[in-house]
């Protein structure tokens, strides 16, 4: 059966008997959909696809009031499978709203990559053709991966939490703004990450003293009461995830958990590290040149600037940075 959705969403449900005799009888899922009619692949409209049996609740909102209210709503309505169509922003707004709403764990995730940028699914291994359809099946089927996100609080309730997997200050926040101008050239994904990658190395490379590439941001970092230190960082990146696109290794061997790599600024011998750093290796020599990667389940960190989390600009302050309460994402057999 092809299902399609008119262009504010619906309730759509699927029969069995409308693609395929019934083999067992077994209660049909309830899966809400959050649509980004504005990410790269949509190109302003939802995808038609191929649905299994189930009740979708598909949405696309326009405003956070109104995706608070959708998710609400997918809580009220007892949905078990939340399916995000769009990229990593999409992601992030969808789950930091989930955290608020649910108070606790959150149903399955499914993500449909369609956005600019696309790292938690390349981690998951979704491959590009990846639908609502086969997300359903996979739900049914009990095909699951466990990912912890990065949790963003900032203290005295400032801001609302953010859940997220890639964190990032100092030149990395200088770098998505210029992934932003790539985008515009119409490259995405792993070719857009590679040139960001190549055009900051290069501004960081040839830059002066006073080049605000090397120079860094200001940050503080305790751990369990104790500061760790005080100065300015060249880079300070964090994440959850296993894999990072286009092969790169900042935080060393492949491994769960909440992983650090800070490059204390101006960066010493870029043109040595650089390499050694993306690929991965480990030595005492980087690390004595400020290159420094460590594994913390909470810190907390005070910033004078702001900092990106999925490719978003959020302001600085008081936050504690910690690994998140697990989720379960549906992933290919």
């Amino acid at each position: 059966m092809r299902q399609e959705f008119n262009q504010h969403g619906g309730v759509a449900i699927i029969r069995a008997k409308d693609f395929a005799p019934t083999e067992v009888s077994r209660p049909v899922p309830r899966v809400g959909v959050v649509s980004n009619p504005r990410s790269h692949r949509n190109n302003g409209g939802s995808r038609p696809t191929e649905l299994p049996e189930a009740v979708v609740f598909k949405r696309e909102p326009s405003s956070r009031n109104e995706l608070v209210s959708i998710i609400t709503q997918f809580a009220n309505e007892g949905v078990e499978l939340i399916v995000i169509d769009g990229g990593d922003g999409t992601v992030r707004d969808v789950l930091s709203v989930a955290h608020m709403v649910y108070r606790g764990a959150l149903p399955r995730v499914a993500v449909i990559p369609s956005g600019k940028t696309n790292a938690l699914a390349f981690d998951l291994a979704l491959p590009a053709h990846w639908s609502l359809g086969d997300a359903i099946r996979a739900h049914m089927e009990n095909r699951v991966a466990d990912r912890a996100p990065v949790h963003i609080h900032w203290n005295n309730n400032a801001l609302p939490d953010q859940l997220g997997f890639i964190f990032g200050l100092g030149v990395f926040s200088r770098a998505t703004l210029l992934a932003q101008r790539v985008h515009r050239k119409g490259m995405f994904n792993a070719i857009a990450v590679a040139m960001t990658v190549l055009m900051a190395l290069l501004k960081s490379l040839f830059g002066g003293p006073r080049n605000s590439w090397r120079r860094g941001d200001m940050a503080r970092v305790s751990r369990d009461g104790v500061e760790i230190f005080a100065e300015r960082v060249y880079l300070m990146l964090a994440s959850t995830l296993r894999q990072m696109p286009v092969g790169l290794r900042p935080f060393g061997r492949i491994r769960d958990g909440l992983k650090f790599l800070t490059v204390k600024a101006p960066p010493r011998a870029l043109h040595r590290n650089f390499l050694a750093v993306i690929k991965g290796r480990e030595s005492p020599a980087l690390e004595a040149d400020g290159y420094i990667r460590r594994d913390a389940d909470k810190v907390y960190l005070s910033l004078d600037r702001g900092f990106i989390l999925d490719g978003e600009q959020f302001p600085g302050g008081n936050l504690i940075i910690s690994r998140g309460r697990p989720i379960q994402f549906v992933v290919p057999a």
